[in-house]
């Protein structure tokens, strides 16, 4: 029996009650894959049900009931921007209210070993977007950018190199809206699926040489 519950699920009497570790709105929205779907797009821009049933090929009932499960299920992770008439119908457009599937707050309040889970299923996702990648022969435009840094930090770097990657987090999300805002503008103008990922992370290696370390990397500084 979890501790600080009684049989019947009350708190125990001077028992302090566990705290969740997940916010349960995204427990049951990635609970399907065709809301994890609808989420990830409604995040990019805004979506219709009619939309995303012909870009996911899936029927629209379908669509339209996940849609409603994330509205008003899942305490509103999906917000409706607004109306268009269709056809004697009415066609609705939503938004995602959160710009990531696990925002920084949640993921600050899972403790280290569901973040180690969450993090490898993140990885997970972004390695089987790399290998599809390659294989459709992508990775071969200038705008492609990929790079590996090893670095050998103290905990002040680890603190600095964290706060630079959540800025740089941020302004690629600003660039996103950005975007969005010119795909209004020009229309039917081309696009492209495009992944950008960002780890900082402390690794299993240990420096052989700090000595070495410190100097090639005053000397790889130097203008």
């Amino acid at each position: 029996m979890p501790r600080g519950k009684s049989r019947n699920g009350s708190a125990e009497k001077g028992r302090v009650p566990l705290t969740p570790l997940v916010d349960p709105r995204f427990v049951k929205a990635l609970d399907h894959v065709l809301r994890q779907h609808i989420l990830l797009a409604a995040m990019q821009g805004e979506v219709s049900p009619k939309g995303l049933s012909k870009a996911l090929d899936e029927g629209l009932s379908q669509v339209s009931y996940h849609v409603k499960v994330l509205r008003e299920d899942c305490d509103g992770m999906l917000e409706e921007t607004r109306t268009e008439p269709r056809r004697g119908a009415v066609e609705h457009y939503y938004r995602a209210t959160a710009k990531t599937l696990l925002p920084a707050k949640p993921w600050r309040r899972l403790k280290k070993g569901l973040r180690a889970v969450v993090g490898a299923g993140q990885a997970n996702d972004l390695f089987n977007d790399l290998t599809e990648a390659l294989k459709a022969g992508k990775l071969q435009g200038t705008n492609d950018h990929i790079v590996r840094t090893p670095l050998v930090l103290d905990a002040k770097g680890q603190r600095n190199v964290n706060a630079i990657a959540k800025r740089a987090t941020k302004e690629v999300e600003d660039e996103q809206l950005a975007t969005a805002k010119r795909m209004k503008k020009a229309g039917d103008g081309k696009v492209a699926g495009y992944t950008f990922a960002l780890l900082a992370f402390e690794a299993a290696w240990e420096p052989v040489d700090r000595d070495a370390l410190v100097t090639r990397a005053e000397t790889d500084g130097r203008p």
